[in-house]
């Protein structure tokens, strides 16, 4: 029986669902109800599967590709049959394409046969058992065909191929130039529509063209892209003399191609049959695997051995490959091994035992392809753009995940790549892009997990966070030449300098900038320890730190030990509490907490007490101790050293504030002798530093090679009464006490005036581009941070220095030449 809750089974039920009681009765019922009662031969003709253009002409008394309900209408309205309307002949639109011109037989459409079985089984639909009635309803249901997008490659004989290109091209020409010209044919399917509906005339004033416009310019095309080998496409004694000629001969040429192919959308005697769809590559994709790069063995201590495929048949693992950004996949994966050291050879990294006998993994800067998942790998294309992509857009892992899965160049594919193993396409990438600026190769223990290879790639390739190759950097922005009396100008126009001056010749002058942007990493919540957490999720301690205070109450000094599931004894488990509310993502306070920005505290927002935060404390006894250690601690600041052109030269970690002292030991480190000094450090703080410099006794180094000063955009907030800060500090004074600080410059108009030689705000604007990244840093394990921030630096500097070099170069603008003689106009 019909179910009760369902609407009852009956000829409405089928009208609502699929036409509507309005429609039927309005249009259908007196349409149809008419066709069956008057005209037989029209109820024979939609019961049919086909008709020819002869049954259609006798039942309708016109002939047309596709009838339409309003044609229906017409007909009953008429007597039976469709007036006859004289018009042009109008060309087959894409929605009637491949219907043929009235040869072949037409299929009655989804409509007519729909409309046909209900008016058949609704009279008697009441009779029906219920699995026949849902029987009738599966019936009815409509079927989504889906529109082909693409079509096959051409397929023809190669005999026959080869002829044509023996019969049309000179005898010289290359393999590379005839599948250039093959597949300039298949990449560009909507020119040769346009070409051949051309060369077919349908309507008045058209004329018929055999070297069309379209296929005049797709010849221009080949021969800009072929330049002086455009030869090879004529016989011997074919090449016309003149360019206009050149470009007809080779139209005539590709439409003769384009017919050989198939490619086009008319038949031998002009009938259209389909337009032509974007050309498939499928049917010639080229089999992919994945082997080492090296060809013999490289050990230093192994003769260059042939290397032998070591990978047993049933062994060979079929991993997915993104290759061009187009999947495959059942790529095999084969491993080459020299039987004299046993290295073995990836496709993108070398196994060899060490001086201890330990196997290790050596990281291929020439790898062309990287293992970033069980079993997928990518091209170095691919990884780039991932590293490059978070580069350029701030991206985190998660988003350029759904970036490359939503993208539409991959919808056709069921593959889906992870955030994991787009983070591990990263750290590969970025590995082997930081040690080929080291110019080595990174080599690790086996078996490392992504965690520990981060860690010991830092360990071994970060420096400490000193960019070597940025530190000898010099370009006209961050060097000038030495001038031992300062420009001035004289009646506003001429420059002059000391006639007395002598001609010594002096080093270039060169700054750094220096800087700090409040953000960093969690470490361990024990004073004075800044060693990575034991456990990055919820941890407070280092590993150190948990074997000794794990078990005791988190409060202050007291030594209880904590109630299982908190981190408080019994008599402090209201702190604990508190904090745990305060923290909570599932509380408002928690919600409040995620929404606000960095250093922001709004009225709504709960006052959570937090020791305040000493910026610029050289005294560290004063700091006001933690009152628990429910949660880690995290670095203070993140402190940079650039070039005043945006190279970066070297970055550090500040724990708990950004004091001179600290910026005293961190240019030490980067600059440990007089000789790598520069000649002026900017510091928005300049003044303090060099009054901790003067009490340290550090000037005494310091002041032989280098001055502190403050950078533009600080020093108008600097007081007017500190001697020493207006004194010595003065980014660009104009008393001539640092002519090297002041140029001379002029305007678009052609005037001269005084100008500051360096960029000082370069670290401002580094730490501007560098903050985007602060919402997937502060989320990062220590390592993991360190990592990503010195690849994101290295990374900056290479594009800094590339777009130095361009404009450098003169811009050049090519166009495909012009023909000698005007064409004839098109019709």
């Amino acid at each position: 029986k019909w179910a009760e809750d369902l609407p009852r089974f009956n000829e409405n039920l089928i009208i609502e669902v699929f036409i509507g009681k309005s429609a039927w009765h309005a249009n259908y019922t007196k349409n149809f109800s008419a066709v069956q009662t008057k005209y037989p031969d029209m109820v024979d003709w939609l019961e049919s599967e086909t008709s020819t253009k002869e049954e259609d002409v006798k039942v309708w008394g016109v002939y047309k590709k596709d009838y339409v309900f309003s044609d229906l209408k017409e007909l009953v309205d008429n007597g039976g049959k469709l007036k006859v309307k004289k018009k042009k002949k109008k060309h087959s639109s894409s929605e009637d394409e491949g219907t043929g011109k009235g040869k072949q037989p037409q299929r009655r459409s989804l409509l007519w046969s729909l409309l046909c079985l209900m008016s058949a089984v609704l009279p008697v639909s009441a009779t029906l058992p219920l699995y026949m009635k849902l029987l009738v309803f599966a019936i009815f249901l409509p079927l989504a065909a889906a529109v082909p997008q693409t079509q096959a490659f051409p397929d023809i004989p190669f005999k026959v191929f080869s002829a044509f290109v023996e019969n049309t091209f000179s005898s010289e020409v290359s393999l590379a130039t005839v599948l250039l010209v093959l597949f300039s044919m298949t990449e560009n399917t909507e020119l040769l529509n346009l070409h051949a509906r051309q060369q077919i005339p349908e309507f008045d004033g058209e004329n018929r063209t055999l070297a069309t416009g379209w296929i005049r310019a797709f010849s221009r095309a080949i021969m800009h892209k072929m330049k002086r080998d455009v030869q090879a496409l004529f016989l011997e004694r074919e090449f016309p003399p003149t360019r206009y000629h050149q470009v007809t001969k080779l139209s005539t040429k590709l439409d003769a191609f384009a017919k050989l192919l198939n490619l086009t959308p008319y038949d031998d005697e002009n009938n259209f049959k389909t337009k032509l769809l974007p050309v498939s590559y499928d049917a010639i994709q080229a089999v992919q695997t994945l082997c080492p790069d090296s060809m013999f063995c490289m050990n230093a201590q192994c003769d260059p051995r042939a290397l032998l495929q070591a990978t047993k048949t049933t062994d060979i693992p079929l991993v997915t490959l993104i290759k061009d950004n187009t999947v495959y996949q059942d790529v095999p994966v084969l491993t080459g091994k020299c039987n004299t050291c046993d290295t073995t050879y990836h496709a993108d990294h070398e196994r060899f035992k060490d001086e201890h006998g330990l196997w290790n993994k050596c990281y291929l800067n020439s790898a062309r392809y990287l293992k970033v998942g069980q079993s997928t790998w990518v091209d170095r294309k691919f990884s780039h753009t991932v590293l490059s992509g978070m580069y350029d857009f701030h991206a985190s892992a998660a988003a350029y995940t759904q970036f490359w899965n939503d993208s539409t160049s991959v919808n056709s594919s069921d593959f889906q790549i992870t955030r994991r193993q787009i983070w591990q396409t990263f750290i590969q990438e970025s590995v082997r892009m930081v040690a080929s600026t080291r110019k080595t190769n990174l080599e690790l223990r086996e078996n490392l997990n992504i965690n520990e290879v981060t860690k010991e790639a830092y360990s071994i390739l970060g420096n400490t966070g000193i960019l070597e190759d940025a530190k000898d950097h010099a370009c006209s922005q961050c060097s000038q030449p030495y001038k031992a009396n300062a420009d001035s100008i004289v009646n506003t126009n001429v420059a002059h300098a000391d006639p007395n001056a002598m001609d010594v010749d002096y080093a270039p002058v060169k700054m750094v900038v220096l800087d700090g942007i409040v953000m960093g990493p969690v470490h361990c919540a024990y004073e004075k320890c800044t060693a990575d957490l034991k456990n990055a999720r919820g941890g407070a301690f280092c590993n150190e730190h948990e074997i000794l205070f794990g078990n005791n109450c988190r409060v202050g000094t007291c030594q209880n030990t904590k109630v299982d599931g908190t981190q408080a004894c019994r008599q402090h488990q209201s702190q604990w509490r508190k904090y745990k509310l305060e923290h909570s993502r599932s509380s408002m306070a928690g919600v409040r907490r995620m929404l606000q920005r960095p250093t922001e505290n709004l009225p709504w927002q709960p006052n959570v007490p937090r020791p305040a935060q000493p910026h610029d404390n050289d005294d560290e006894e004063d700091e006001t101790p933690r009152t628990h250690y429910f949660g880690p601690s995290r670095f203070y600041c993140v402190e940079t050293i650039c070039a005043p052109c945006g190279v970066v030269i070297a970055w550090t970690k500040f724990d708990k504030s950004e004091s001179p002292t600290k910026i005293l030991n961190f240019l030490g480190s980067v600059y440990p002798t007089a000789d790598s000094r520069p000649n002026y450090i900017c510091i928005d703080k300049a003044c303090k530093v060099l009054r901790t410099s003067i009490a340290n006794k550090s000037w005494d180094t310091w002041q032989k090679t280098s001055r502190f000063i403050v950078d533009s955009y600080h020093y108008i907030n600097h007081r007017t009464t500190d001697y020493l800060c207006r004194k010595w500090c003065n980014p660009a004074p104009l008393n001539g006490s640092a002519p090297n600080l002041v140029k001379v410059a002029k305007d678009k108009n052609g005037k001269l005036y005084l100008q500051r030689a360096f960029n000082t705000q370069a670290c401002e604007q580094l730490n501007a581009w560098l903050g985007g990244f602060e919402s997937i840093l502060k989320r990062m394990t220590s390592g993991n941070f360190d990592w990503f921030l010195h690849a994101m630096l290295v990374y900056h500097t290479q594009q800094v220095i590339r777009k130095q070099e361009q404009k450098k170069k003169p811009v050049q603008i090519q166009e495909i030449g012009n023909e000698e003689e005007d064409e004839e106009e098109e019709n």
